[in-house]
This record gives structure tokens, C-alpha cells and sequence, in this order.
């Protein structure tokens, strides 16, 4: 379940990255960066995750 909610979490903040682009240049920049850390602490359990 959690696995799920993270997966829809990282599409969301994929598809804002690109939805941002259409504003200012500034504005794009720094929401960028925003949503890729978002996706990389997102991702993070299963990226390091132990098998």
C-alpha cells in the first residue's frame, strides 16, 4: 500500500515539473529543484532498500 502511495507521490511531482515549466524562468528553477528532491526523499527507502 505504501509502496503505491509512494509511486503516485513520485508521478505527481514528475508531472509538476513539467506542468511548472510553462511559468517564469525563476519560478521554474526553484520548483524544480523542489520536486526532484521531493522524488529523490520519495524514492529513497527503495532505492536503498536491503534484499
Amino acid at each position: 500500500m505504501i509502496d503505491k502511495l509512494r509511486y503516485a507521490g513520485v508521478a505527481i511531482l514528475l508531472f509538476m515539473v513539467i506542468a511548472v515549466d510553462f511559468t517564469s524562468r525563476i519560478l521554474s528553477m526553484v520548483s524544480d529543484a523542489v520536486f526532484v528532491i521531493g522524488v529523490v526523499v520519495l524514492m529513497w527507502p527503495v532505492i536503498t532498500k536491503k534484499e
